[in-house]
């Protein structure tokens, strides 16, 4: 039996890649498939009371619980069952949870405890972060530019939290950014979701993988995507193209086949944001903000986040 992590089909095949998405695939055990995931009002671990869910994810199962003791909500995230013996994909689960605990910043989602459930599957319990997706707020068209702007400085400084550690998070996307408005005129983020996430100065391994790259990361760097050494700036990139579609309304980059995609983000350049959107007026700085994080080459982005973040705030006040 083998299954595919992307769309989440099995399938009884020789072949290597997925029918449907060309993304590759992965020997499962077809017993564990069958393992149950705990039902809601049940409690698992040291006192987490399930109350909500499960959300299913590629790799993971998504609840929203509550530790009893503390009486604090919680998000409990448990590596699907039929992953659980794939080294792999336990070590990464696993990987995800250490880099979580070495950042310290209010941007970035808290955990508090790891664990492994009856039947040996791994679980982990984080900040239950208030709030909608930036991915969602886009489709229900329910943020404003300057709310956009004044996020992505957020996420500036979330991504600076990371890097300090020597991180890059590989897969900073608008569902990986959740928004809230605590009150009139004031936006809190929290980026979530470290499962990609690398070390700086690294080669990332599966980069011929295209499709899987798009669907696991969002928007992948040049670099990332031709196998290349990823620092930092990798990130900034891809802060840049959730900027782009979340202004405009449409990704930098378009195309229904993946590796043609990939061939436009390593040699195409992006159109400014007045031709993509001729509806909206953009700020001559906002368009050179954004070009300057999409530039190919990245020495020629800014080279670290702060600098991205200065040039934010500048622009922010113009738009209110």
């Amino acid at each position: 039996m083998k299954w595919c992590p992307n769309c989440q089909a099995s399938h009884q095949t020789q072949s290597v890649t997925c029918p449907k998405d060309g993304a590759f695939l992965v020997d499962v055990d077809p017993t564990a498939a069958g393992d149950a995931l705990p039902e809601i009002n049940t409690t698992v671990g040291n006192g987490y009371e399930l109350v909500a869910g499960p959300i299913m994810g590629g790799k993971s199962a998504v609840y929203k619980a509550r530790h009893k003791l503390f009486d604090r909500t919680v998000v409990l995230k448990i590596l699907l069952p039929n992953l659980k013996n794939l080294a792999d994909f336990v070590e990464r689960f696993h990987y995800e949870a250490k880099i979580l605990s070495q950042i310290n910043d209010k941007s970035v989602a808290t955990i508090f405890d790891v664990g492994t459930l009856p039947g040996s599957l791994p679980f982990q319990v984080g900040e239950y972060c208030e709030g909608t997706s930036l991915a969602e707020l886009l489709r229900r068209d329910e943020i404003e530019m300057s709310e956009i702007i004044t996020a992505a400085s957020q996420v500036c400084d979330a991504l600076n939290a990371v890097h300090k550690q020597d991180y890059v998070h590989l897969a900073v996307k608008p569902n990986h950014i959740m928004i809230n408005f605590p009150s009139k005129n004031e936006v809190a983020i929290k980026l979530i979701d470290f499962y990609e996430a690398e070390r700086s100065g690294t080669h990332p391994h599966n980069t011929s993988d295209t499709p899987g790259l798009f669907r696991k990361c969002g928007f992948p760097s040049p670099e990332l995507l031709q196998g290349k050494r990823i620092d930092a700036r990798s990130d900034i990139y891809s802060l840049g193209c959730v900027l782009f579609k979340a202004l405009t309304g449409h990704a930098p980059f378009s195309s229904t086949d993946a590796k043609e995609l990939g061939m436009k983000h390593i040699e195409e350049k992006p159109k400014p944001l007045h031709q993509v959107c001729t509806q909206k007026d953009f700020p001559a700085v906002l368009n050179n903000c954004v070009m300057t994080a999409l530039e190919k080459d990245p020495d020629r982005r800014f080279q670290n986040v702060l600098e991205m973040k200065r040039e934010l705030l500048m622009i922010a006040p113009s738009l209110l």
